[in-house]
């Protein structure tokens, strides 16, 4: 069986990818060259006279031709990294996204007890990274996850048995609260909040993803009156809402939620300093 030098596979790998347009396609050659064949980042740079089989080669060209038709990393491998954990995903979900991890820091800074016993709800579970994330770093807590697509939930229950903490959570196939019948002292959300027009210009990767998963109605915020208007009746005494917003969409989701009932208490930043998740509680 041929052998091919990683080195020169690899250099073949990142000229294609630059040349489809691909802006990370330094780092998406090497990456997938680790997962796909295997290997350490250490022993690619260092090892100079690497070689991989032919089959090995191909099955890496195949992933490198996959990313420059902008299918994203972790669709091809089927696995993103998030927080503290590795997540499976797939075409029915969205990719966790580290502006994400904001909300799970917006947790640690209001309930600092992590051995604290409470219930929370996630309304559309995704991949279940949020939820599991905060199941994992609270043993005591329970949790709900409701998504609308079965499929979803099924990715879901994978990453609760991978991260063994399937036995603290139920996930239930549900319109938001249509088949949620108990309260919570903590109910979490990243919706759908892309404006329907704005879809047809995000970038190419985010056709990936499930539309579904993206579309916020005509302005964006369809989920957040959906979740405002109904919440109160879900939420314990001094219980919170908190959930993740677009780019400058902080003084709408305040008004849509201050019309509720509901009383903004924090806001949290990004990385780039984005107002990205909003922390509610009942006036």
């Amino acid at each position: 069986m041929q052998l091919i030098k990683v080195s020169d596979i690899l250099v073949k790998s990142r000229l294609s990818l630059k040349e489809s347009g691909i802006k990370s396609w330094n780092s998406d050659a090497l990456l997938l060259l680790v997962k796909v064949c295997n290997l350490t980042k250490e022993q690619i740079i260092f090892g100079r006279d690497l070689e991989i089989d032919e089959v090995v080669a191909q099955k890496y060209l195949e992933a490198i031709d996959l990313r420059a038709k902008s299918m994203p990393v972790a669709k091809i491998i089927g696995k993103k990294d998030f927080f503290e954990s590795s997540f499976v995903v797939s075409q029915h979900v969205l990719d966790p996204r580290p502006d994400s991890e904001t909300l799970i820091e917006t947790v640690l800074a209001i309930y600092k007890d992590q051995n604290q016993d409470f219930e929370i709800l996630e309304l559309g579970v995704g991949s279940g990274c949020l939820i599991l994330s905060l199941l994992k770093l609270y043993n005591n807590a329970k949790a709900y996850g409701v998504d609308i697509s079965q499929l979803a939930l099924e990715t879901a229950k994978k990453n609760a048995k991978n991260l063994q903490v399937d036995d603290r959570i139920n996930f239930v196939e549900s319109d938001l609260f249509s088949q949620i019948n108990q309260k919570f002292d903590l109910i979490i959300s990243n919706p759908p909040y892309i404006p329907t027009k704005e879809l047809k210009n995000l970038d190419l990767d985010v056709a990936y993803d499930p539309i579904i998963a993206l579309d916020g109605g005509v302005d964006g915020l369809d989920f957040y009156r959906k979740i405002a208007k109904e919440a109160k009746d879900y939420l314990k005494k001094d219980g919170k809402i908190i959930v993740e917003i677009g780019f400058e969409q902080h003084l709408e989701v305040k008004d849509i939620f201050g019309e509720s009932g509901f009383l903004c208490i924090k806001e949290s930043k990004d990385l780039a300093q984005i107002i990205r998740v909003l922390i509610f509680s009942l006036c």
